[in-house]
């Protein structure tokens, strides 16, 4: 399938596309700003004031989010069981969950992060040679990935891998490479362990989710937060909730990412050796809204952060039509979406921008 480009928004007034131009023709990103010596950030970083954190809105650091402990899986029956139940419960009313023991090691999660780091921190010609918006391209390096279709832009910059078989490893910058192809391999297994285990909390069998082929093509974006002189004026991902089936992800000890949760933005502090997963709004439209896919956002810092986030979903080529699970469906469970290609979902999500879910354009 070839990817839908970015098409610049309607809405964005002339001065504003061409300070989003300009800024984009460098191809050194918002790291480049920070090389550059400024004080103040740019002003189209600054997010209009009703987005920007409030104190008000924090939920207590006591309210946290969930943990799924793998560890116990092969253990008996009863701890599956439990480990079921509590997969169910966090994937209903919360939408996101630290997933521990599950057989990644600590030492690969800290070689993804050093890797990743060693790029955003290290040879410019590199990071220039891969600058590009052609989602064409398997490997490519940017700064903002929906630039064009935001009001204001974030402070990130972004290496963005995409594994659908025919990506060329050789493509990966050396400084990551390895550690990127590591993990890619370890976190598949960690996804079928996952399926199963979501199949079963929605009921199903538990090779349901794994035969929907919802783990066919793995997006992987390692994302670069520079350190910003003015970090209460911008965000580092303005708030949006994930197209994905579900997501893992990596961070690092700084934290900054938050969830809402009952009209409240909880901190996801960092676990050493967690993954962060979250559902995505394929797997809430697939459950028929059983499972909740929840807006989320990152706070800007002035020390730098690194996370890296894999978002799974089903081969963008896909011939069968997509929708609700139809054995959770019934008379007074009909469904609330209608069936779709997974390509005609990606340009409707293209088009709309970052911070728009498509799945307001598939209710029924």
């Amino acid at each position: 399938m070839a990817m839908p480009k970015d098409i610049p928004s309607a809405d964005l007034p002339n001065n504003v596309l061409n300070e989003f131009k300009e800024f984009d023709e460098t191809k050194a990103g918002v790291k480049g700003l920070v090389d550059s010596g400024i004080e103040k950030i740019p002003g189209f970083f600054i997010q209009p004031q009703e987005l920007l954190p409030k104190s008000s809105e924090i939920a207590p650091p006591t309210l946290q989010v969930p943990i799924i402990d793998l560890g116990a899986i092969h253990k008996d029956a009863g701890s599956y069981k439990q480990i079921v139940q509590e997969l169910q419960q966090a994937s209903d009313s919360w939408g996101f969950f630290h997933l521990v023991n599950h057989s990644v090691p600590k030492d690969l999660l800290d070689e993804v992060i050093q890797g990743v780091k060693g790029f955003h921190e290290g040879d410019k010609d590199v990071k220039e040679k891969l600058y590009s918006r052609d989602r064409t391209k398997k490997v490519r390096f940017a700064s903002n990935l929906r630039l064009y279709q935001l009001g204001a832009a974030n402070w990130r910059d972004t290496l963005t891998c995409v594994f659908d078989g025919s990506l060329d490893p050789t493509e990966i910058p050396l400084v990551c490479r390895d550690a990127i192809m590591k993990y890619r391999e370890a976190i598949l297994q960690v996804a079928e362990t996952l399926y199963e285990l979501l199949s079963a909390a929605l009921g199903l069998p538990s090779d349901q989710i794994r035969g929907m082929n919802c783990a066919k093509t793995q997006l992987m974006v390692a994302h670069y937060y520079p350190p910003c002189p003015e970090p209460e004026l911008t965000l580092g991902t303005s708030i949006h909730t994930d197209p994905s089936f579900v997501t893992f992800l990596i961070q690092d000890d700084l934290g900054g990412l938050q969830i809402l949760h009952d009209g409240h933005w909880v901190n996801v502090a960092p676990i050493p050796g967690a993954l962060v997963v979250n559902i995505g709004d394929l797997l809430q439209l697939a459950s028929n809204d059983k499972f909740k896919s929840v807006k989320h956002r990152v706070l800007a810092s002035s020390r730098p952060r690194i996370s890296v986030a894999t978002f799974f979903n089903p081969d963008f080529d896909e011939k069968k039509l997509f929708g609700p699970i139809k054995e959770l469906l019934s008379d007074t469970n009909p469904p609330l979406y209608k069936d779709f290609l997974v390509a005609d979902y990606i340009k409707a999500y293209v088009s709309k921008g970052l911070t728009a879910s498509a799945l307001s354009y598939l209710k029924l």
